[in-house]
């Protein structure tokens, strides 16, 4: 048995939670390179260029990528033989407490949804979910999402004849009315099956997985492909201004669910969707 320590646990989310804020992942800014290089409208090569630019200023000067700094998200994927102490939610919370307060990020967290929605000045709780796996050690996940992309996430309950036109005509949808709310480009997270609450977690699941990987299931994979070649076609581009690329990719989870439904849930993500992470495998 492998004890990990509460305080070794704290310090590598603390860290990962600064890298998240100031540092885009390198498939992100591939993907925005890229585009750079496909686009033909000047106003969005602009756009682009001024994304680029955003990113080098966050990470040399060590400034929020967003003013939104975000809810944050943290995953645990705990293989075997591992044991974690006592107490790990309080510490990983205490983390984002001491991050967000020592690096002046935004803290935009309320206590209360609807009475008196009251800022818990420390931007907890983190939404934290832990796995068991089958990897060694333990992987930790740090993933930001603020409030703009967050209110673009959409749940649908679809007959289970309607199959893959109607999920297609339902992220359209979903893009060419809310995208511009969100900093386009963006990456789309869809989740298809499981329950009503499981599909939201594989949406949110999508919308952070790496830029460079397709669904391992080519059905799958291909339909990821069709529905960014049809969002690009719409020409909303880069924060809503025309070009080529309106989102940077479309990521698809699905899971096995009743014959009698199919949930879709579908999640945006910004040009700066911040994520960062580590596995740990030696103690």
């Amino acid at each position: 048995m492998k004890n990990i320590k509460i305080t070794n646990l704290k310090n590598q989310v603390k860290n990962l939670l600064i890298e998240a804020s100031f540092c885009l992942p390198d498939d992100i800014m591939q993907s925005i390179k890229a585009a750079r290089e496909r686009e033909t409208n000047p106003v969005a090569l602009r756009m682009l260029d001024y994304m680029l630019e955003n990113e080098k200023i966050a990470r040399v000067q060590k400034l929020p990528l967003c003013q939104d700094c975000g809810t944050v998200y943290i995953n645990l994927e705990i293989g075997p033989d591992i044991c974690l102490e006592n107490g790990f939610t309080e510490a990983l919370n205490s983390a984002v407490s001491e991050v967000y307060n020592y690096c002046f990020l935004r803290k935009s967290i309320v206590s209360d949804p609807l009475f008196e929605r009251k800022n818990t000045l420390s931007n907890n709780p983190a939404i934290i979910n832990v796995s068991l796996s089958s990897i060694e050690g333990i992987k930790i996940e740090v993933n930001l999402k603020g409030g703009g992309s967050e209110n673009c996430s959409y749940l649908f309950m679809l007959n289970p004849s309607e199959g893959q036109e109607q999920i297609i005509n339902k992220v359209l949808e979903v893009v060419k009315g809310n995208v511009t709310k969100c900093c386009p480009p963006v990456i789309i997270g869809i989740g298809i099956g499981a329950t009503a609450s499981e599909v939201s977690r594989l949406a949110i699941k999508a919308s952070f997985r790496n830029l460079n990987y397709r669904n391992c299931d080519p059905r799958y994979a291909g339909l990821e492909e069709k529905i960014l070649g049809l969002v690009n076609e719409t020409g909303i581009g880069p924060q809503g201004v025309g070009g080529k690329t309106t989102a940077l990719a479309c990521n698809i989870e699905f899971a096995p669910c009743h014959m009698a439904t199919l949930p879709v849930a579908v999640f945006l993500g910004c040009h700066s969707t911040r994520r960062a992470e580590k596995h740990l495998d030696k103690f």
